[in-house]
């Protein structure tokens, strides 16, 4: 298998695992559990369709807006990603839902945050977008100069 075809498999388990987990945790508070808010539109829903357009954009064939709609979801994801990790450091925790299922406050003891397993993901889908369907548009753009 070549190096082009591992970067995509990896990249879609990547934003497949993202947007499972967005809407695991969606669900999650659809059903009750809280999940903070930016003003009454709650943040997993944002980050669900943040996760969203960043697969549509691949799936997309040459719409030549595919990449602003990845980084647009990128973006929004990476930075309620970061924003939430912040706060959930600088805040003593109680911040995020956790991978134990539990809503915001109902962390165990050894739960992650999904905010830094949701950093991690944006951060390892960035770079594997930028070496592997971002530098391949650049290289078919640039042969056509």
């Amino acid at each position: 298998m070549n190096q082009r075809k591992i970067i995509d498999i990896v990249l879609w388990i990547l934003l497949g695992i993202g947007f499972l987990g967005a809407v695991n945790v969606s669900y999650a508070n659809f059903t009750g559990k809280v999940c903070p808010a930016i003003g009454i539109v709650p943040i997993c829903y944002v980050v669900l369709v943040a996760y969203s357009l960043m697969i549509i954009s691949l799936l997309v064939r040459g719409n030549k807006y595919k990449t602003y709609s990845f980084c647009v979801g990128w973006g929004t994801a990476f930075v309620i990603a970061l924003m939430g990790s912040a706060a959930e450091i600088l805040g003593g925790g109680g911040v995020c839902p956790t991978t134990s299922g539990g809503s915001v406050r109902g962390a165990s003891s050894n739960a992650i945050p999904m905010c830094y397993v949701s950093l991690a993901l944006t951060i390892a889908i960035l770079v594997l977008f930028l070496i592997g369907p971002y530098k391949r548009a650049c290289d078919i753009h640039n042969n056509r100069a």
